[in-house]
């Protein structure tokens, strides 16, 4: 290292060259071992020299010229030497990181692994957590990932996404983690595990009032997929998904042709367990014709309907519109701005509403935690459901024929008399 040694300022090596050689190396009078790869082709990169401890030499490249300024090239070169002088290996160490496991490749094989036991609309927001919002530490070694790193990302989404993206984003973060250090991917500990969530969520309480539910039937009147998909939805208390992707397959009409039972797929359910659905006239009426050729009854192709938020906020205008026109009629003028409104809701809050209304006339509890296909409730946890296998079919079917009354009655349109539904099982 003696020949092109001098002292290393900025005027003194602006205007060196290789002399024609293909590589050349200049290295610094105060800081031995600290030097500048010129080469041919007109890249100028930093390096390092030192001895390890056993006697051998390693040469680590600090950047290139033009991105990494004099004095941090310096730093980091007398980092590496201080390092090595006190028994470390920096070269071993770099190549380790360069060997190491990146955090999207993780991410890649988590979620190979996870596609066949996800619902779709679950790995969709897994998949867009993970890749989306957790992009910046995809070139990180994952095992070098830790509490500040993790921290970091958590604060940046919740200051451009929310807080509850925030904590969604680090549920699949800290579920990823487990998933690696248990199927042995890496080592160490889950530096999710000891962050705080970026906010507190308080669970959904919302219960529509049968004013509501009338103006939101008033409001579903078209033959569009989303009005029916919501109409089957108040009188089902099913999941959005669930009827979103209905197939024809699992529909069977009975002989009287105004009623039929719904078979969800275990593929398809929430629990992994299929549910039976009884459907009465009014909620038959629902189905649209069955399109040639397509086996969904809603949607286009395989995948069943979509467009879910968009579908959403057009029907909140239409329900502010009938609102508002019904004010108008109501007091012979327009109201002020804020004057109406309906509270803010969501599709799932159908599902609770037809809950809350069913446990409160005198459905068994059990039997709405059938008819919500939930396996959380007392006759169906820990021993009991393991002896109990009941389907409850004939509760099921009154508690919805019930329901689909009080509906009616809601909508306005006339009662059946025995609105009963008579069901058989779909083959």
């Amino acid at each position: 290292m003696a020949l092109n040694k001098f002292r290393f300022t900025k005027p003194s090596i602006a205007g060196l060259t290789g002399d024609g050689a293909s590589k050349a190396f200049f290295w610094d009078e105060g800081l031995p071992g600290f030097g500048l790869c010129v080469r041919s082709t007109g890249l100028r990169t930093w390096v390092v020299q030192f001895r390890t401890r056993d006697g051998r030499s390693h040469r680590i490249t600090l950047g290139d010229e033009r991105a990494v300024s004099l004095d941090d090239a310096r730093r980091k070169a007398r980092e590496h030497i201080g390092r090595a002088k006190l028994g470390a290996d920096p070269h071993a160490e770099r190549k380790a990181a360069r060997q190491a496991v990146r955090f999207s490749a993780l991410v890649d094989a988590y979620l190979s692994d996870m596609k066949k036991d996800l619902r779709p609309r679950s790995f969709a927001e897994v998949e867009r957590h993970l890749r989306k919002h957790a992009a910046p530490l995809h070139h990180d070694a994952a095992a070098g990932i830790g509490r500040a790193e993790v921290v970091r990302l958590l604060d940046a989404i919740r200051d451009t996404s929310g807080p509850v993206a925030a904590n969604r984003v680090r549920a699949s973060l800290s579920a990823l983690w487990t998933w690696a250090l248990r199927s042995g991917r890496i080592a160490g500990e889950n530096p999710v595990a000891n962050t705080n969530k970026p906010s507190k969520e308080a669970p959904r309480e919302r219960v529509l009032t049968n004013a509501e539910l009338a103006l939101i039937w008033r409001c579903t009147g078209s033959d569009h997929d989303h009005d029916r998909i919501v109409r089957l939805l108040l009188l089902t208390g099913a999941r959005r998904e669930e009827v979103g992707s209905m197939g024809w397959s699992e529909i069977e009409v009975a002989g009287d042709g105004i009623s039929a039972l719904w078979t969800l797929p275990s593929a398809r359910s929430k629990n992994k367990l299929p549910h039976e659905v009884p459907f009465g006239p009014l909620t038959v009426q629902q189905l649209l014709a069955r399109r040639e050729g397509n086996p969904m009854v809603f949607g286009e192709g395989v995948k069943g309907f979509s467009g879910w938020s968009r579908c959403k906020e057009r029907l909140d205008s239409r329900i502010l519109k009938a609102m508002t026109d019904d004010f108008a009629k109501a007091h012979g003028r327009a109201p002020a701005d804020g004057e109406v409104a309906m509270a803010p809701w969501v599709l799932h809050d159908l599902r609770r509403t037809f809950s809350t209304w069913a446990n409160e006339n005198g459905v068994e509890p059990h039997v709405v935690e059938a008819a919500l296909n939930h396996v959380s409730g007392a006759a169906k946890r820990g021993v009991a459901g393991t002896y109990n296998k009941a389907l409850y079919r004939t509760q099921k079917a009154a508690a919805l024929a019930a329901w689909e009354a009080h509906v009616r009655a809601l909508a306005g349109l006339p009662a059946i008399a025995n609105n009963v539904v008579a069901l058989r099982k779909a083959g």
